[in-house]
């Protein structure tokens, strides 16, 4: 059996898309962990070493008005019901900067100082889980943002792969980045 002209033209860009899609671009944020096993789906991980407490960081990342200041532009977050946050709070997000997203997440977890865990209820990520992570190390604290996602359909997948995780990378990073700052006392 030959192959016609217009079949290798399909098998040459079907063979790389199919690679992408099934094993998906590679990052330095892609972890593999025993840490979230029972969670289905890819790792995304990122974290920073911050000198500042637990409390006061776990205090930024749970009042309102604190976590505004440390989203990038173009992020606009709200909370439902009213504080105090506690399981069961909605966090409603916005992104209209790097990409156009929005999506709400429900509290599931809090361990004072310690950790967050939120689940996707909707948007891009639904399904998906969001987790928090603060460990004193000396005189800082690491603070580690994980999801753990595993987005529906095979246009999903290969938006992620293409260039919604690169962009979360970009945002994360840049929300970690305003982290430290703040909690350190770096606020101009």
């Amino acid at each position: 059996m030959q192959l016609t002209r217009a079949m290798k033209k399909f098998l040459v860009v079907a063979i790389p898309l199919f690679l992408i899609i099934s094993q998906g671009c590679s990052t330095k944020y892609t972890i593999k962990a025993l840490d979230y096993q029972g969670y289905r789906g890819e790792i995304n991980q990122h974290s920073r070493l911050i000198k500042a407490d637990t409390s006061r960081i776990f205090q930024i990342l749970t009042q309102e008005e604190s976590y505004k200041k440390i989203c990038p532009p173009g992020t606009i977050v709200a909370y439902e019901p009213p504080l105090p946050y506690q399981t069961g709070t909605i966090v409603r997000t916005n992104i209209e900067h790097i990409f156009k997203l929005e999506w709400r997440s429900q509290v599931e977890e809090v361990v004072p100082d310690s950790k967050i865990r939120l689940r996707f209820l909707n948007g891009f990520f639904s399904g998906g889980i969001e987790f928090w992570e603060l460990e004193n190390e000396g005189d800082h604290t690491r603070a580690t943002q994980t999801i753990i996602v595993q987005p529906k359909g095979v246009i999903r997948n290969i938006f992620w792969s293409l260039k919604v995780r690169l962009k979360h990378n970009i945002m994360v990073e840049a929300f970690l980045d305003n982290l430290k700052r703040i909690a350190e006392g770096n606020d101009d």
